[in-house]
């Protein structure tokens, strides 16, 4: 039998723009294409972020090609969306992800990822890869929003 990992990651994210700016920047699947420097994501499936939406990307690591698919289960307006794996690449088996969006003041929105996981690996691999991806997230939200 195969031994599964479950496990929550945390990511907080400062972003120097208003809640209204970065919410608007998220309804986009192209942006996070654009926010992800590895792997190059390619859009499959619905391009904005509504309830019931449909994630399908293809993760391009040089000679190989993944695809991940999921759907948007729940959208709170400027507050929060979540999407939901359904057909995941190694080393996933389940997930979902709570994107949060906090009004720190005027200027400056807290944004806290919450994924919940199932994985093939222990948490301790699990969380090395989600922290590096998310670290390089964060790089290119700063580029972006200076």
């Amino acid at each position: 039998m195969i031994r599964m990992f479950h496990d929550t990651f945390y990511y907080k994210t400062e972003i120097p723009k208003p809640i209204s700016e970065v919410w608007s920047f998220f309804q986009t699947n192209e942006n996070l294409a654009a926010i992800t420097a590895f792997p190059k994501i390619d859009i499959l499936g619905d391009v904005d972020v509504f309830e019931g939406a449909s994630v399908h990307l293809q993760l391009n690591f040089f000679v190989v090609k993944l695809q991940w698919k999921g759907k948007i289960t729940e959208v709170v307006e400027q507050a929060y969306f979540i999407d939901e794996g359904e057909s995941l690449p190694f080393p996933f088996k389940s997930w979902k992800h709570v994107h949060a969006f906090k009004k720190v003041n005027e200027e400056k929105t807290k944004m806290i990822d919450r994924v919940e996981y199932e994985a093939y690996v222990p948490p301790l691999l699990a969380n090395f890869v989600l922290k590096g991806m998310f670290n390089d997230r964060k790089k290119q939200l700063k580029k972006k929003f200076k």
